[in-house]
């Protein structure tokens, strides 16, 4: 851990820009040593370049600038590696060509370039690409600088420059390994991490689909008994105090039904689009099949006649008793606040032999106009079961209104059964 540590902060100095120049610095340096040394003992220079610099104007000036040129290439070996390898080594051959075998002061350069564009070109197809023609311009620089020239040993030359070649090159080779498994290592980190911010974002909009479907489930349904309970008492009891009390208690309930429905719409998470299956549908707890009864009994005492017939065997399926039980309250509590002239109920509950079960809710009254459109908790009730495999539709009909329900069977199947 301690050393995959070290190799993370190696590879982020590494990467810092100014560590670009650090080379740059060291090799301006070493230059200007070599020309210093040069220009105050000539007779240090091989013989070709102490040739050039007594018989021609341009010798030095051209030298120097061949220097530099090259030390500006070599800030570029990180954006265009291969490309500065190749005119670092054209300039080499250059030099050999000018003034034999001086090209060793660009042999420092040339060696870090070598082992940058070992490093950082990215397709291995590039780099060999590279590679080659870098070796054979290289040898034939000291070619031209021993053999043509003839002011240096052939074999003392070449050699070391072989070996400080293979040198880089396996340097650069073993650090473009780690290097790649270090970006591996990242990516699979990055990826880790991406899919926990995923999962806490999944985790996040089904708390608050759950909260959502409570308040639009549990809190809609009482504020709407509320209304049509105080809607019936209004005005019949003779008392202006306790008739005024009823309605504002009444326009207190459709303001609270009103916020609630805008706070469901706030809470509401966007559509699922991750290939999830949707969570059931989510109270706090799960409801069963017969505390369907006191969301009738709202009903009845409100003075509707409801009716509810049960066909088959009740499946032991918790999940399918919970979605039953939401989707029957959500069409009662519709039918309470945009039923007009409502009086009758029928709801029915057919189970099948498959452990499916087939909801009906039936009315006598004629729809709202903005119940011509599913609202949110009918819509949100469609997408979960079309995650179920189930679905839900609605619609008038020519006595009424219908809405109608299939949830197959969610029991997961015991070992006997498979």
């Amino acid at each position: 851990m301690k050393s995959n540590r070290k190799l993370t902060d190696w590879f982020e100095y590494w990467n810092r820009p100014i560590t670009t120049y650090v080379m740059v610095f060291l090799c301006a340096l070493y230059e200007t040593m070599m020309l210093t040394r040069l220009v105050l003992a000539p007779d240090s220079a091989n013989r070709t370049l102490r040739q050039s610099l007594d018989n021609t104007e341009w010798g030095l000036p051209l030298f120097v600038a061949i220097i530099i040129l090259s030390l500006v290439l070599l800030n570029l070996r990180r954006r265009r590696p291969t490309a500065t390898l190749l005119a670092t080594t054209i300039l080499m051959l250059l030099t050999a060509v000018i003034y034999g075998s001086a090209y060793t002061y660009l042999l420092l350069v040339w060696l870090i370039d070598l082992y940058a564009c070992t490093v950082e070109t990215r397709n291995p197809k590039s780099l060999i690409a590279c590679l080659i023609p870098t070796a054979l311009l290289g040898l034939v620089t000291t070619i031209l600088a021993t053999l043509w020239h003839q002011d240096a040993d052939f074999t003392g030359l070449l050699y070391p420059t072989a070996m400080y070649f293979a040198l880089c090159l396996v340097l650069g080779l073993v650090s473009r390994t780690r290097r790649e498994r270090y970006v591996s290592e990242q990516a699979l980190a990055n990826e880790r991490k991406r899919s926990q911010h995923l999962a806490q974002e999944r985790d996040q909009a089904v708390n608050q689909s759950r909260i959502a479907a409570e308040l639009h489930d549990s809190v809609g349904h009482d504020l709407t008994a509320i209304i049509a309970l105080s809607e019936g008492l209004g005005q019949i009891t003779g008392k202006p105090d306790v008739d005024d009390a009823i309605t504002m208690i009444n326009q207190l309930a459709r303001q609270g039904l009103t916020d609630t429905r805008t706070a469901v719409k706030a809470l509401q998470p966007p559509t699922n689009t991750d290939g999830h299956q949707p969570a059931p549908v989510g109270q706090k707890q799960a409801y069963h099949w017969d505390d369907i009864n006191p969301i009738i009994n709202h009903a009845r005492q409100i003075g509707m006649t409801v009716a509810l017939t049960e066909t088959g065997r009740r499946p032991q399926d918790p999940v399918q008793a919970n979605l039953s039980f939401v989707i029957t309250r959500e069409a009662i509590t519709n039918v309470l606040r945009h039923g007009c002239h409502v009086d009758r109920i029928v709801i029915s509950w057919d189970h099948d032999s498959q452990g499916g079960i087939t909801i009906s809710v039936r009315d006598n009254g004629k729809p709202a106009p903005e119940a011509s459109s599913k609202g949110t908790g009918l819509n949100r009730l469609q997408e979960t079961l079309g995650g179920y495999g189930g679905f839900l539709k609605s619609g008038p009909t020519s006595n009424g209104w219908l809405l109608q329900a299939c949830i197959p069977s969610l029991k997961e199947p015991t070992d006997s059964e498979e």
